[in-house]
Parts: structure tokens; C-alpha cells; sequence
């Protein structure tokens, strides 16, 4: 069954490097950025120092504390100073959300809360991660295909397995599957907005993007009541971020507000995203960052970048990466690898889960 997908913007690059030179570390700050060298991955800090070596087969961005790490061949989970808290015994792992997390035995996933100990038992096909008390899960049937519902935290269902797919509350509503249409249900699983969708992402800033008239369609956005507010017109599109989203016609890209406005008079070859008032553009093959009003803040200079958490920026110089702060500067020098794996991690993780950006 395919799942529900996080939209992310795969054109933006992120990595990481340390820089040899650097201020020294606040001990209470436990922020972590994920680098590879070698083949190999760890985690530095914002100044630069690299406090977990480089030496795990895979490895995810810290959430809530702990980061999920590959040692030969299973995955466990350490803390921000690289001691293993949680040892590695799992198949697969995910982040971790509001104290749970889900881990993989075989072909099988169950939840686990921040100590390791487990929480459901290894029953589920596919799973997200817990938003606003509860997650999706994917259960096999006696018979016919597989069913979506939701549990809470001890695993209870508080809304039964009955949707043919279903994506993660937001904002108070879910997007489920229904046949082959898409609609949204409340905490206490009613339909509140009927499945007549092809397409339904996730609600933010009171908005949801969705797709009409077949796989091949138009792109709008509704509000809570099921309206559609600004109307399907658009090719592709990105989901709202800080009152602004990325919409496409006829592969021309340009940024619009809650109410559909154009914010900045002018388009774009791809999309981009805003985060902490900035967004990466690419200017004449070279990527800087604008401000809402569509003023270059930092001059493109890099061939590739991502989106700002925590005041820094991951950008590609050649095939390496370091970090700029938000007035350009390169504070972590590009010595790292880039690595397509950790971009779409990252940009997908911190766009969609906006409160753990201090995390």
C-alpha cells in the first residue's frame, strides 16, 4: 500500500561540515548536525566541533534528544554526546515524537518510548509518527487488503482500522483514503470534509493542498471547512510555510499568501521554501537567500542550499558542504560530504515538524 508522502523539495542540498576553527561549545546547547565522511556518519555541533565521530553505516538527525544510528547491520539510538541509550537491536527505525518512536523486527514495526522499552508489539505493516496523541498504523486483515486506523500511546485504537491509507494529524485533521478519493477525519474519526480528493496533504496555516479531476490534475488549497479558497488551478505545489507556498503553472513557479496573492512579483525556474524568513533561490546557477519581499539577503554563491533551522543554513560549494549564518557567513567550513540522503531527512523533517526545530 503506498503511503501518504511528506512533500519535499529535493532540488534544495543538505550536508554538512566542522570547521577547525571555532568558539567553544555551550555544554547545555545539545543541537546536532548530521555529517558524512568517508562513507561514514556523525554529528557536529553548532560551532563546528565534531562530538560524535564520523562512524555509523547510517545515521538520522537528532529528535527530541536521541538520533537513530546504524551499528553493524542493526539500529539503536544515542544521545546528543554520542552515548548509546538505547542499544542496537532494530531492523528499521524512525524519529522519535512526542516520547515514541517506531522500530522494525523483521518486516514488522512496533513502538518504543525514549528508554527502549517496548510499547505495542511488532504488528504493523507501516506506521507514522505520533502527532497530537496518536499515530497511524497499517494492519493486515483476515481478508482483502490491508487497513489504516489510529492508536494512541499505549497502543490502544482509538479510531479503528478501516481506511484504505491514512497520513498524520495536523492542525487537527487527517487525511485519510477512501477507494481511490481522499478526505479528512477529526480526533474522533468522522469525515469531516468528504473523500473527493485524488490528492490531500497535510493542513498548515490553516490550509491543506489538494488535487482534483484524476492522478494528472489541478492543485488548490481548502480551509478546515472543506472550501476551496484558492482555487485548483496549479500544475504542483508546495505546502503552506510561514503563510507562503510555492505554486507552479506551466513549470513557472512564483510564491502566494493564505489568500492566493502573488508576494513577490516575479517567478522562478523551482520551488522554495521559507523558514526563519528566508528561502534559497537560484540566480544564474548559483544559489543565495531572499527575504519575503524577494530582496537577495545573502548573494548567490553556492551551488546548492537548504532551508534555515536554528539560524544556519547547510549550502554545497563544489562537492562539499559547510554552513552559513543568516548574514552569509561560513561558519562551519565545507569539509563534509554531500549526501542526498540527509536533504531529504532534513528539509523533510524540519518543514513538517515545525516545533522540534530546537530540538
Amino acid at each position: 500500500m503506498k503511503r501518504l508522502l511528506i512533500f519535499a523539495l529535493a532540488t534544495l542540498v543538505f550536508a554538512g561540515g566542522c570547521h577547525k576553527e571555532r568558539k567553544p561549545l555551550d555544554k547545555g546547547d545539545t543541537f546536532r548536525l548530521l555529517v558524512k565522511k568517508n562513507g561514514k556518519y556523525g554529528y557536529c555541533a553548532r560551532n563546528g566541533e565534531l562530538v560524535i565521530p564520523a562512524q555509523f553505516e547510517h545515521a538520522s538527525i537528532f529528535s527530541e534528544g536521541l538520533a537513530a544510528v546504524r551499528m553493524k547491520g542493526k539500529d539503536g539510538f544515542i544521545d546528543p554526546f554520542g552515548k548509546v541509550v538505547i542499544q542496537p537491536r532494530y531492523d528499521g527505525t524512525s524519529v522519535f515524537r512526542e516520547g515514541k518512536a517506531a522500530v522494525m523486527f523483521g518486516d514488522r514495526w512496533g513502538y518504543i518510548d525514549r528508554t527502549g522499552a517496548l510499547l505495542t508489539e511488532p504488528r504493523f505493516i507501516a506506521t507514522f509518527a505520533f502527532t497530537e496523541g496518536v499515530a497511524s498504523v497499517v494492519v493486515a486483515q483476515p481478508k482483502g487488503e490491508p487497513k489504516a486506523g489510529y492508536i494512541d500511546g499505549r497502543g490502544k485504537f482509538v479510531i479503528e482500522p478501516q481506511f484504505d491509507d491514512a497520513s498524520f494529524f495536523s492542525e487537527g485533521l487527517a487525511a485519510v483514503k477512501i477507494g481511490r478519493k481522499k478526505g479528512y477525519i477529526d480526533h474522533s474519526g468522522k469525515l469531516v470534509i468528504p473523500a473527493t480528493f485524488d490528492e490531500a496533504r497535510p493542513f498548515r496555516d490553516g490550509l491543506a493542498q489538494v488535487q482534483i479531476n484524476g492522478k494528472y490534475g489541478l492543485r488548490g488549497f481548502i480551509d478546515q471547512t472543506g472550501k476551496m479558497v484558492i482555487p485548483a488551478q496549479y500544475g504542483e505545489a508546495s505546502n503552506f510555510n510561514e503563510g507562503i507556498a510555492a505554486v507552479a503553472q506551466k513549470n513557472v513557479w512564483q510564491l502566494i499568501d493564505r489568500s492566493g496573492k502573488p508576494v513577490i512579483n516575479r517567478e522562478f525556474k523551482a520551488p522554495t521554501i521559507f523558514t526563519e524568513g528566508l528561502a534559497p533561490v537560484m540566480v544564474d546557477k548559483k544559489v543565495g537567500y531572499m527575504d519575503m519581499k524577494g530582496e537577495m539577503i545573502i548573494k548567490p554563491a553556492y551551488d546548492a542550499g537548504s532551508i534555515f533551522v536554528n539560524g544556519l543554513a547547510p549550502v554545497r560549494k563544489g562537492n562539499n558542504c559547510g554552513y552559513i549564518d543568516k548574514q552569509g557567513n561560513m561558519v562551519i567550513a565545507p569539509d563534509y560530504e554531500w549526501d542526498q540522503r540527509s536533504i531529504d531527512m532534513f528539509l523533510s523533517y524540519y518543514s513538517t515538524f515545525q516545533d522540534d526545530k530546537k530540538k
